[in-house]
This record gives structure tokens, sequence and C-alpha cells, in this order.
């Protein structure tokens, strides 16, 4: 769909939730020894300005992770998930996208693999990863399509 803008909700209570989940899945998965890829079917445009255009349009950052900032008692995962996503220091006005976050907590043997279809944010997306070498890999390609091609047939399945 390529009239959704994550620009516009970035921040937002509901990606407060994603992220904080996030990190705690991939903090759970750096503990194991075995590499794992990140796979991104809407990666967007990596990270956002709250203070954009876009962003104060519907101010939806102001809810979410703009409120979490200050909180000195937070519980250990909220304090963990805006220590990673930068937002344990108030003030900040820049908010990392899922693949940023994921791109932070990433180890040596980890990829990520990042797939856009929309023009202007996946031409943000590239440019923000251009110097992370060849364990992140950006596509402008329908994420769905991208996930299936990434994937190694089951024994015995057929793909439809």
């Amino acid at each position: 769909m390529l009239s959704y803008r994550h620009a516009f909700h970035a921040g937002n209570h509901a990606d407060v939730l994603k992220h904080l989940v996030l990190v705690q899945v991939l903090d759970y998965f750096n503990r194991k020894g075995a590499p794992y890829w990140y796979i991104d079917t809407h990666a967007g445009a990596g990270q956002y300005a709250l203070d954009s255009a876009h962003a104060r349009k519907l101010g939806e950052a102001e809810e979410g992770v703009v409120r979490l900032a200050g909180v000195a008692d937070a519980p250990p995962a909220v304090a963990r998930y805006l220590a990673v996503s930068g937002f344990d220091r108030a003030g900040s006005r820049h908010y990392p996208g899922s693949p940023e976050i994921a791109h932070r907590l990433m180890r040596a043997s980890d990829t990520l693999r990042l797939f856009e279809l929309h023009p202007s944010d996946a031409r943000s997306l590239t440019a923000h990863f251009a110097s992370a070498g060849k364990r992140v890999q950006v596509r402008v390609e329908d994420g769905f399509a991208g996930l299936k091609a990434s994937l190694p047939p089951r024994a015995g399945a057929r793909w439809s």
C-alpha cells in the first residue's frame, strides 16, 4: 500500500509498543549463538525527524516516545527500549525506525534484509544504510514477494 507513510506516525504509542517488543526479541536472539536474518517487509525510511512537517502534522509522537523520554522510573524493558532508540535523553528529535533499531542491535554475524516499495522512503532507506556494508541489504520491491523469495522452500511443499 503506497498511501501509508510512516513519517506521519513515527514514535506514536503503537510504534513504541512494537519497538519495545522488537528490542526484547532481538536481545533474546542475540543471546543465542546462531546468526539470524532480520527481514522487514515494510521497512520505511529507516529513521525519522520528529520535528519534520510530516511528523508535526499529526503530532502522534508527543503521546508516544516523547512522553516516555523523561520518565525516571521506567520498567527495565522500557528503559532498555529508550536507551536503544536514543530517547533516554530528553530533547532528541530523531526517531529510529525498526530497521535502524535492528541495525543497532545486530551482531557481526547477523544480516538485515529490508524491503520498501514507496519510492521516496526507499531512497531515504537506501541512503540511510549506504555505508552499512553487505550485512544490510535494501531492496526496492514488494516486501511480501521479497520475503517469499528469501525463504527456502519447505520440503514437500509448494508455494502458491
